[in-house]
């Protein structure tokens, strides 16, 4: 498995920090809190879905971050979703996996 996208580690960085704060807090909650599908949210992180970018700006939004994670958080997302077109457009290209 190649790297992880830094979209995917932000997410997963913050729904730690709230169940640190909060051991009952669950990905359901996070989802409703950044006002997306819980199921969504699950595909996203076990990479059999690309986050769009419309959501993302939302997610941002919510998570209130500054100018340079916003760049970060966007362009993984569209990497990882060229990726995925060139995955499904030809198998063999498979260089830049999850």
């Amino acid at each position: 498995m190649g790297e992880i996208p830094f979209y995917i580690l932000a997410l997963k960085e913050e729904l730690q920090a709230r169940i640190k704060r909060n051991p009952r807090y669950s990905l359901r909650a996070f989802a409703m809190a950044l006002n997306i599908d819980a199921s969504y949210l699950s595909r996203c992180f076990s990479f059999k879905q690309v986050m769009s970018l419309e959501i993302a700006e939302g997610v941002i939004k919510k998570l209130q971050m500054n100018s340079s994670q916003r760049e970060l958080f966007l362009h993984s997302i569209a990497a990882q979703q060229t990726c995925t077109s060139l995955h499904k457009h030809d198998k063999h290209l498979t260089a830049c996996e999850k």
